[in-house]
């Protein structure tokens, strides 16, 4: 679905990502796992259209069996329109907009109002205390409740592939393990996975297939046992002795 070829970033004059390439395969979760500024969070971004990579392709094909395009030549709404929704680091929730409101700004490119209804309904099956709470400000909400409510946001655009960066960041442990459950019904519901997150033993537990990033450069890959059994990412990643 998604393909990363030679991807190249500049991010505040550092070259940020060097010569990234990763896959990520219709109906997967993929993780990509590394250090605070190694690059994962650029390498979203690029994908998204939020930075245009200095060199590479990046190609993404939302329909099996057809022609890819080139997400490099795209602005970001074009990206949302083709299949794409970001859920970003720190959820960055509308704060001055009730739980509602942030919910249809995530549908903002459709013009289906019975659809946008039906979705917005399906929301509000699946995390219910969005709907108790409609009517609260974003910044009401508690964290969970706002990471909730973001991937409630992402979903609203009907996407074919989503983006989470570090959906666990300032959780509790016992909610960490709750999103991760969503994100793996979010994946039987059809919608394939692309997960940056720093702890790395849940994202392995939860992944098809991961990839390690440091300085930039992706240094491993494997399935998410493969890599949990790794010595080197057990010592780097996982707290091993």
């Amino acid at each position: 679905m998604l393909d990363l070829e030679d991807v190249h970033i500049n991010r505040g004059g550092t070259h940020a990502v060097r010569g990234v390439s990763l896959t990520v395969g219709r109906g997967e979760i993929v993780s990509l796992i590394g250090a605070n500024g190694a690059g994962k969070t650029t390498t979203l971004a690029a994908i998204s259209g939020l930075l245009r990579p200095r060199k590479g392709k990046i190609l993404f094909r939302p329909q099996e069996n057809a022609p890819a395009i080139d997400l490099t030549t795209m602005k970001a709404e074009q990206i949302v329109a083709a299949g794409i929704s970001h859920c970003p680091e720190a959820r960055q929730i509308f704060g001055n907009l009730s739980v509602t409101e942030n919910l249809k700004i995530g549908a903002y490119l459709r013009n289906d109002a019975d659809g946008v209804a039906r979705d917005l309904a399906d929301i509000h099956a699946r995390f219910p205390i969005l709907h108790e709470r409609g009517s609260v400000p974003g910044d009401k909400l508690s964290g969970g409740e706002q990471m909730m409510l973001a991937i409630g946001r992402a979903l609203m655009s009907r996407p074919k592939l989503i983006l989470f960066d570090e959906p666990s960041l300032g959780l509790a442990p016992i909610l960490v393990e709750q999103i991760f459950e969503i994100l793996e019904t979010i994946r039987r519901d059809g919608v394939t996975v692309l997960l940056v997150e720093q702890n790395a033993s849940m994202a392995l537990e939860f992944s098809d297939r991961a990839y390690v990033i440091e300085a930039g450069e992706i240094t491993l890959a494997g399935t998410g046992k493969e890599l949990a059994s790794n010595s080197d990412v057990q010592r780097a990643y996982l707290g091993a002795a």
